[in-house]
């Protein structure tokens, strides 16, 4: 109730209540009566004024509030009005709950408060929103009264619980006194602010938010929905993606670069572009080249697709769309998604490697990934850990050898490549069936690789640099679409037998042990070439042919195997044959295993062994193996060293134990099994190892080993004497797989 007006400068003078009604309690008298305030001295005397008079001398006389003498030395409170290193105050508080009067409200999304018990002096900005302002000339923003006003009617002098989460002013730098941090008690006053649509939120402040940074912009998701105040007029992205495929799964088929990926779902191949983030990008001036050596020249950026290689590519994902950038500026329209393999974020998983920057949108712009508060600290996160391209140090440096197209310098690693036998490679494009693109990691070095044995019809060819397009051959995309299925970007065995003129390597891929050139062949996709009879596959794509034929699949649709007719001269000359009997074959024993399973060498053989072995020792004598050169694997050919007698010998890696370097081989030409060091084995070039092993396994026919044991020595012994001379053979049966048969004998 306003009592009178000051005429110089306006002000009211009036009486404050508490309640209505006869409950009313008036605050200026309690003020009086309880000795926190004194009455003016201003010449008037009414009744009022006597009754105020009257109490504050019952105050003095009762010594209370202002009027203790004694207490008035212990009731100075010394306040510290500027704080001199707000980030030291930050350090010692960070994270404790805090009791503070709220002094005043500058907008909305700024207080003035006490901190108590300290008198600490603060500014705080709330963390991750900003409110309308009030401009220096007197103006404002749109709501910015209405939003300082809800705080007012809420916070103002009273007392609140506060937790501090980050400073924005420098060290020591007075001028800017700003702490950044949240309302605990009674509520938090932000999420009331963005529902009501009087504050947005920000991002450079929302990464230091210690509640979920979910609510805040969900909070704002809904006031947009609603129209409220700052979003009455709002306009939300349009979606061109249909709801229902909005989200999807497949399985990753490529990593082309650090944020973009295919997936393909069900037989539809995706391109995909991870939401919010950016690949690592070359310095500022610097040109990269071609996208092949941007790969190499990048810093971290082949880190980062080799992350996404390792982790992805032949896995399931799921894939939920955020936005979608239309055509612009020559770029294509991209289909941006939040990548998940199981619970995982793959943005994040990157981010938090320094494999990958989070972009900048702008502030009020949707079209981001819906987790992007939780890349924005996973980024914080990699710059704490300095990891990547926040190390700050000399970025890794990847000098690659491009083999493709030069003869001469691809001539140069033949050699040691045939030598090493089977070698690690990554597959980093298919051209076709049988073209690919490897990187082999061992010598740093990319090479266009051929696959030996077959002929693949061609894939069709977009027109580059003026040379005119040119379609498929008939299954020609099919073959490369089923080589890209099995192969693309992953890690894959080679093993090179020869150099063509132009400096592409010839020879055979394996992935996951399967031949690439026999899996074409079997799927109808390619047909065995005539220089496969030299090479040591020749059975497997004989057998893979046959098979496809016979299935009629794809290229052998239509095919009819030709019936020779017999003539009249013929049918006497098989008229005449009357010995049907199976052909009898010379062998020597070379291993027996127990009574009925023995290994044998074909007589026949013997001088072509005998000079294959001289002419293997004689190499590897004047070309010692270098220690290390030779990484032993589950069946791979190699050359040994038997401890009987110290000489080398073809063998066949059975297994490698891990916990040391022993390594436990079968030698193929005598069937003979022994444990060696790594150190006494070598690589085989494929001279020696083309050639197939000289021992064949044998069980003889009719009989089984007895189950005594005593009765196991005595017939171990007999057949031990009984084979010490040349024996004839005669194959009666074969048991077992095409790729490992026994005969019975």
């Amino acid at each position: 109730m306003v009592e009178h007006t000051i005429p110089i400068s306006g002000r009211e003078c009036a009486l404050v209540y508490i309640g209505t009604g006869e409950n009313s309690v008036c605050v200026n008298e309690l003020m009086v009566k309880d000795g926190w305030a004194i009455t003016r001295n201003n010449n008037k005397q009414n009744e009022e004024v006597a009754k105020y008079s009257m109490w504050m001398v019952e105050a003095q006389t009762s010594g209370i509030g202002v009027h203790n003498e004694e207490g008035k030395a212990g009731a100075i409170r010394s306040v510290n009005w500027v704080i001199e290193d707000p980030r030291m105050l930050f350090d010692e508080l960070k994270g404790q709950p805090l009791k503070a009067v709220v002094e005043s409200v500058r907008d909305g999304g700024t207080l003035r408060l006490m901190l108590v018990p300290s008198m600490n002096y603060i500014t705080l900005m709330l963390t991750g929103i900003r409110c309308p302002s009030f401009k220096p000339d007197g103006g404002s923003e749109d709501h910015a009264d209405e939003a300082r006003y809800a705080v007012e009617t809420r916070l103002l002098n009273k007392d609140i619980e506060i937790i501090l989460e980050g400073t924005s002013g420098g060290m020591g730098n007075a001028r800017n006194q700003n702490f950044v941090g949240s309302v605990v008690t009674p509520g938090n006053i932000s999420l009331f602010l963005l529902k009501e649509g009087l504050a947005r939120c920000v991002d450079w402040s929302m990464k230091l938010l210690s509640a979920d940074p979910e609510s805040y912009r969900s909070a704002t998701r809904q006031a947009k929905a609603d129209r409220k105040r700052l979003w009455k007029n709002y306009e939300g992205p349009v979606c061109t993606v249909p709801k229902d495929q909005k989200e999807f799964s497949g399985r990753v088929t490529e990593i082309v670069n650090g944020e973009v990926l295919v997936i393909k779902v069900a037989s539809v191949y995706k391109r995909v572009t991870m939401s919010s983030i950016r690949q690592p990008r070359p310095a500022e001036g610097t040109d990269a080249g071609p996208p092949s050596r941007a790969l190499y020249e990048v810093p971290y950026l082949f880190e980062a697709r080799e992350f996404l290689r390792k982790r992805l590519v032949g896995k399931k994902v799921n894939a939920t769309v955020d936005y979608v950038r239309p055509a612009a500026n020559g770029y294509p329209e991209r289909v941006c998604a939040s990548i998940f393999l199981g619970n995982q974020n793959i943005q994040e998983a990157i981010v938090s490697k320094g494999l990958a920057t989070v972009a900048w949108h702008k502030q009020d712009d949707d079209e981001r990934a819906a987790n992007y508060d939780a890349l924005l600290l996973a980024q914080e996160k990699a710059k704490k850990n300095k990891a990547g391209v926040h190390n700050g140090g000399e970025p890794p440096i990847h000098k690659v050898a491009d083999l493709a197209g030069n003869a001469a310098k691809s001539k140069q690693f033949l050699p040691f490549l045939q030598r090493i036998g089977r070698l690690t490679a990554n597959v980093e494009f298919v051209a076709s069936g049988s073209r690919i693109r490897v990187y082999i990691p061992r010598d740093t070095c990319l090479a266009t690789f051929l696959l030996s044995g077959i002929s693949c019809p061609r894939a069709a060819r977009p027109s580059i640099k003026g040379q005119p397009a040119t379609p498929a051959e008939p299954f020609g995309d099919e073959a490369l679409e089923f080589v890209k299925d099995q192969i693309m970007q992953r890690e894959v065995e080679i093993e090179v037998e020869s150099c063509d003129k132009a400096g592409n390597f010839i020879g055979y891929l394996f992935a996951e042990d399967k031949n690439m050139s026999v899996e074409l062949v079997k799927e109808g996709l390619a047909k065995m070439h005539f220089t496969a009879e030299r090479g040591k596959y020749f059975d497997h794509l004989s057998r893979a042919e046959a098979d496809a034929k016979d299935a009629q699949k794809r290229m052998w649709k239509d095919f009819v195997e030709t019936v020779v007719e017999k003539t009249e001269s013929s049918e006497i000359a098989d008229s005449n044959i009357t010995d049907s009997s199976p052909a009898l074959k010379d062998v020597v024993v070379t291993h027996i295993e127990d009574c009925s399973k023995l290994w044998v060498q074909h007589c026949a053989d013997g001088p072509n062994l005998i000079s294959l072995m001289n002419q293997m020792r004689a190499d590897l004598i004047s070309n010692p193996p270098l220690a290390g050169s030779f990484s032993p694997r589950n069946g791979l050919l190699c050359a040994a060293i038997f401890t009987e007698d110290n000489n080398w010998y073809r063998a066949k890696v059975l297994k490698v134990h891990k916990d040391s370097d022993l390594i436990d081989v079968l030698f193929v030409d005598f069937g003979n099994q022994a444990t060696v060091s790594s150190s006494s084995t070598a690589s085989l070039t494929p001279e020696f190892s083309r050639v197939p092993g000289a021992a064949s396994e044998c069980q003889l026919a009719f009989i089984v080993p007895p189950e005594d044991e005593d009765w196991k020595e005595d017939s171990l012994k007999e057949v031990q004497m009984l084979t010490q001379t040349k024996l004839v053979m005669t194959v009666v049966g074969k048991t077992g797989t095409a790729d490992q048969s026994q005969s019975n004998v």
